[in-house]
């Protein structure tokens, strides 16, 4: 077992993660998992894949994969060594060659359509001005009276109608000002290691988690009950009604991707996200 195999799994025993749980989140075979922790690379599907696989296992277990590879460069194959096979290559130029002689062939064609259409286009011109120009006098004389018509009966409108908009805006505005939701207290009561507990008070408990990068996250109850757990991945955001729990564990494997909001205020994380990328955070939530 290799130094990079044995800190990985420590961390994952640390997390109480199984083998299976762990090629459940990741979808990483279990057979490449227990080579990761051998240090066995041999059977990985490519150089590429180490990596990749390295990547999805620390980030699973609140490790920082930019950290492994610079520590434990020794140990993990540098995938820019692996190239393509020739075969491979030859097949992309030999497409490439043949699609370049369709679109070849098939350019008289798309030339004389163009010359069809821009023909079309000027003869449209042609008989619309002609039509343009024989319309009676009479017509055009009558179609500036009606426009001139219409402008003076719109400035003839009464002011009134402007002030019940401004009012109805007005109204508008404090109906929303008024279903923003409180402002939460929150209070750090008590930090140790990657943990810390929170306490919260607020009519409502809504807790907004939104992703940058990769981040394993988990959020259950007092009683074990979980409402997720699952990774997620850059741009993903999802938000929890807890307001009916007094007591909730957020479980997030990489603070640096994650931004937690409690009731709309950021939280700031108890504790140094540099310090510790995965934190347990449990909120005692006391409503007012």
């Amino acid at each position: 077992m290799t130094e990079l195999g044995k800190r990985l799994k420590e961390a994952r025993e640390q997390s109480n993660m199984s083998l299976d749980d762990l090629q459940e989140i990741t979808k990483i075979q279990k057979r490449y998992l227990i080579a990761i922790e051998q240090g066995n690379y041999v059977i990985m599907p490519g150089k590429f894949y180490v990596r990749a696989f390295i990547r999805q296992y620390a980030e699973a277990v609140g490790l920082d994969p930019e950290e492994l590879f610079e520590q434990y460069a020794n140990e993990i194959p540098n995938a820019q060594q692996e190239e393509l096979p020739g075969e491979l290559s030859r097949v992309k130029s030999r497409q490439l060659s043949e699609q370049g002689e369709k679109v070849l062939n098939i350019l008289p064609k798309i030339l004389i359509g163009m010359l069809a259409v821009g023909v079309a286009v000027v003869l449209w011109f042609f008989f619309q001005n002609r039509t343009m120009d024989e319309q009676p006098q009479e017509q055009v004389i009558n179609e500036e009276t009606e426009f001139e018509q219409s402008e003076q009966a719109n400035e003839q409108q009464p002011e009134k109608q402007n002030e019940q908009q401004s009012e109805k805006q007005n109204e508008q505005q404090l109906e929303k000002e008024q279903e923003q939701p409180s402002t939460a207290m929150i209070k750090v009561v008590d930090t140790n290691g990657r943990k810390s507990t929170l306490e919260v008070t607020g009519e409502q408990l809504i807790i907004d988690i939104a992703t940058k990068g990769d981040a394993w996250i988990e959020v259950k109850n007092g009683k074990g009950k979980a409402f997720t757990r699952k990774m997620m991945y850059a741009n993903q955001a999802e938000t929890f009604d807890l307001t009916n729990e007094t007591e909730v564990l957020l479980v997030i494997g990489q603070t640096l991707n994650t931004e937690v909001e409690i009731n709309g205020q950021t939280l700031q994380y108890p504790v140094n996200p540099s310090d510790h990328v995965r934190q347990d955070i449990t909120i005692i939530y006391k409503k007012q």
